[in-house]
């Protein structure tokens, strides 16, 4: 890719601070000198040196001229650690990230857990080796005992982590989750106040988010004892033939007695009680009401009602929390912050009579 003359400029400038021809308090050559050096406009070098500026290696005074404020030096490495890069919501909450992390003094490489607590629990230990300046955790297996909690303890004290998507309750590390119990109380008020009273909840046991919205839906729904409540947690991924059958198990139960809401912990989950209702001739909303969580990108095609992950704004505040733990030297000012999510109503929502 041919590089542009503003980019020519600027990478000039950080080449020569990097040698040390340009030191802290050093003047640059005038705009005009620099144009003509180039070859190009005051208006090409203008930019440049703005983009300098704003990046924090250059200060302009006025009617006197720009100055080195601060030599480059080699960025620092970030770790961005997620359940599974590939898949679902995850790639939006890196980009999220990375776009935060674009015009600092980091860098971000990104690994991928694949669901897998050893594997995580390897590329975090390998990422300390390594010198790592802060961390952010999307945690895998959050609600058991396999969560490697109490390795992120250990980092955390000396590395500014946050924590996302799961609250491991660590003192010293910062925490980025969504209103899940809330979501999933709403989701059940939303069912009753539809005129449901067969309710079901289909949630990833292993995922203390999942957990916590499942927990919301099911005290929500037990506050009335004439509700009848079906609880079906499981522990393999959303996706496999495993999940489908426990789905095919619950519908294929008498008429009276199959329900007619469910709640699904994330929207991967829903997708299957579609499959699985499509194998069984039954319609969605007609025969069952159906919220899931996150809304995917295929959530809109499917016409489901879902609660919306903020997913890139959410990268960006996590790396926006970290910054702050970096720019605090870790502190002790770990933060926890909570999001809504929104409620998306779509067309898989039918009134009982």
């Amino acid at each position: 890719m041919k590089k542009t003359k503003q980019s020519i400029i600027k990478e000039y400038i950080l080449d020569q601070m990097k040698s040390g021809d340009l030191k802290k308090g050093d003047k640059l050559l005038s705009e005009n000198q620099l144009a003509e050096y180039f070859s190009v406009s005051r208006q090409t070098v203008r930019k440049a040196l703005f983009e300098l500026e704003k990046e924090g290696y250059l200060l302009t005074r006025r009617g006197s001229g720009t100055y080195v404020k601060s030599v480059k030096k080699d960025k620092e490495n970030i770790g961005i650690l997620t359940q599974s890069l590939t898949d679902y919501i995850f790639p939006f909450i890196v980009m999220g990230t990375e776009e935060k992390l674009k015009n600092t003094r980091y860098k971000s490489f990104i690994g991928n857990a694949k669901n897998d607590p050893i594997l995580e629990k390897e590329i975090l230990e390998r990422w300390v080796d390594q010198g790592v300046k802060g961390l952010i955790v999307d945690p895998v297996v959050s609600a058991t005992k396999q969560a490697n909690t109490n390795l992120l303890k250990e980092i955390s004290k000396d590395i500014p982590t946050i924590i996302i998507n799961s609250d491991l309750d660590i003192p010293h590390a910062g925490t980025l989750v969504l209103n899940d119990y809330e979501c999933g109380a709403f989701a059940a008020e939303k069912y009753i106040e539809l005129g449901h009273k067969r309710l079901a909840v289909i949630y990833k046991a292993v995922h203390k988010a999942a957990v916590e919205r499942a927990e919301g839906f099911i005290d929500k729904v037990k506050e009335n004892k004439k509700l009848i409540l079906y609880e079906i947690p499981f522990h393999s991924q959303e996706t496999s033939d495993t999940v489908l059958n426990l789905i095919l198990s619950l519908l294929s139960l008498p008429k009276d007695n199959i329900p007619t809401a469910i709640f699904c912990s994330n929207d991967l989950v829903a997708m299957q009680v579609v499959i699985a209702s499509k194998k069984l001739r039954l319609e969605i909303p007609k025969d069952i009401s159906l919220i899931g969580f996150d809304d995917a990108d295929f959530a809109q095609a499917l016409e489901l009602s879902t609660f919306r992950h903020p997913k890139q704004q959410f990268g960006e505040k996590a790396a926006q929390m970290l910054l702050k733990m970096i720019e605090d030297n870790n502190n002790g000012k770990a933060e926890k912050v909570v999001e809504k999510a929104e409620f998306i109503e779509r067309n898989s929502l039918l009134k009982r009579n």
